[in-house]
């Protein structure tokens, strides 16, 4: 778990991270957390569901969410002049009060941190009416911050581009009391995905056997772990078919598949869509990844 430091001057906390690359490792936190991400790009993963991200990528995040976002290779070399930028806002439905949840006009919003346990993406007008929003929390003192509060949640509560992502509710069983392992499996996934990654390399790196291993990803992730393995495949497929014209097959085996009719039929298997017509869409039919089962 990570441990959300307290700000004794507010109710909530809201910083502006810059930093060359996002290093928060998997893991959860009792507070409720708003992230817009204003520079750079990855794969974000929320309970048991994987997408891409981008700027403007605006999520919300119930209590105990596991969640981890990664940026992509090219943000972890050592000369690297990328920068990775967001706009995190954490904070404790303690301050709001239960009484005031309860109340008639708050129905929207109570609904909303009732959906947030499974982790809400929100597109890009919702986005771009929250960001000013949040730069003015970030600036302000006083009641001033509070007011701006309020203004996000009535937008997010009343947003019509929001869609739920991780299919499994991780809060209430804090499944992440290991979260250097479950990190240290993800980490090699991104860094190999070339490779064959085999489940006996894979569960030796996790000091576990093969059985226990998988039943391990299975109650951290809702997958299998060649479901895991293929989500963050796509995800980056997905990455390299908007990035520039390649040929779909030197994209197949980039990713690590080993064959061009199996790249395609687990590319529609999660996306809906083959690869050709992702990219003819250029991201807009579904800038997006469902790694859950349908």
């Amino acid at each position: 778990m990570l441990k959300v430091e307290e700000n004794n001057t507010a109710s909530f906390d809201i910083r502006n991270e810059k930093v060359p690359y996002f290093d928060n490792p998997w893991h959860y936190h009792p507070e409720i957390e708003l992230t817009l991400i204003t520079k750079s790009k990855g794969t974000r993963f929320v309970g048991d569901n994987v997408e891409r991200f981008k700027e403007d990528d605006l999520v919300l995040l119930g209590s105990n969410l596991p969640h981890y976002w990664r940026n992509d290779a090219l943000y972890y070399k050592p000369n690297s002049t990328e920068m990775a930028e967001a706009m995190i806002l954490r904070f404790s439905l303690d301050f709001l009060g239960k009484p005031l949840l309860l109340i008639p006009e708050m129905h929207e919003v109570k609904q909303l941190i009732e959906e947030a346990s499974h982790g809400i993406s929100f597109g890009q007008i919702t986005s771009d009416r929250v960001k000013p929003f949040l730069q003015k929390m970030h600036l302000t003192k006083g009641i001033d911050p509070l007011i701006n509060f309020l203004e996000i949640c009535k937008i997010l509560s009343q947003a019509k581009d929001r869609r739920v992502l991780s299919k499994k509710i991780f809060g209430e069983s804090n499944p992440m009391n290991d979260s250097d392992r479950m990190n240290q499996v993800l980490n090699y996934i991104q860094l190999h995905l070339q490779e064959n990654i085999t489940l006996e390399t894979v569960s030796n790196l996790a000091n576990m056997n093969a059985t226990a291993f998988c039943r391990y990803i299975k109650a951290k992730t809702n997958k299998t772990f060649i479901e895991l393995l293929n989500d963050i495949r796509i995800a980056y497929a997905c990455r390299l078919l908007l990035d520039g014209p390649r040929n779909i097959s030197e994209i197949c085996y980039d990713c690590g598949f080993n064959n061009l009719t199996h790249f395609n039929y687990i590319f529609k298997k999660i996306t809906g869509t083959n690869p050709t017509n992702y990219r003819k869409s250029k991201g807009e039919i579904i800038d997006k990844l469902f790694i859950s089962k349908k």
